[in-house]
């Protein structure tokens, strides 16, 4: 795709298709192809080779945008992942909790394996996740490293969203490692912000 006029060939459907109706929302139609660059040959391609058209498109997405908008554009992916029905999940294992540690242990243990999922309160507002692989289906798959952290602000926003469910209070979540960067796993500071609704 070099042109305006294969803007028709972007898919509209699943994970890339979200992506590429919030670029189209925040970009021009020439930008827009140029971030979206090959993606009609998307569906086509194994895993691994998926993982380097996401790496690339970022790449393409902050050379378009700059950094400030790539990372909106992410958060807004991450915003449309952590869906209705995980917000209720983290309502429910809420209400269900004892305390913020019981509530923690289950989040930690809920439709994942022993291990692979660790949430733990740091100080009365702090949590820290820790994450041993990667559970985006999208990039879990790369061989390469990518860059910057833009890509990964995707799963900054889901946590962001997930926690504000379940408290009912803002949060504020900064990623501090990632496997995809080459961290032994992800990291995100949860921080529950008191004294705001």
């Amino acid at each position: 795709m070099k042109s305006v006029e294969d803007i028709s060939k972007i898919p509209r459907t699943g994970r890339i298709g979200r992506f590429a109706k919030i670029v189209e929302k925040t970009t021009g139609p020439e930008s827009f192809v140029r971030i979206m660059e090959k993606s009609d040959e998307y569906a086509k391609y194994k895993p691994e080779n998926k993982a380097n058209w996401w790496n690339s498109a970022i790449e393409r997405l902050v050379k378009e945008l700059g950094k400030e908008k790539a990372i909106e554009v992410m958060r807004n992916c991450g915003s449309k992942c952590c869906g209705q029905g995980q917000r209720k999940t983290a309502k429910r294992l809420m209400n269900e909790s004892s305390s913020m540690e019981d509530f923690l242990d289950k989040v930690s243990s809920y439709e994942v394996r022993d291990g692979e999922l660790e949430y733990k309160l740091i100080n009365e507002n702090t949590i820290i996740g820790k994450h041993n692989r990667c559970f985006c289906g999208q990039v879990k798959k790369s061989k390469e490293l990518f860059d910057s952290k833009t890509y990964c602000q995707c799963s900054v926003e889901f946590n962001k969203q997930f926690f504000e469910a379940a408290f009912e209070k803002p949060v504020e979540v900064e990623l501090k490692q990632s496997i995809l960067n080459g961290g032994d796993y992800c990291e995100f500071e949860i921080k529950v912000i008191e004294g705001e609704q």
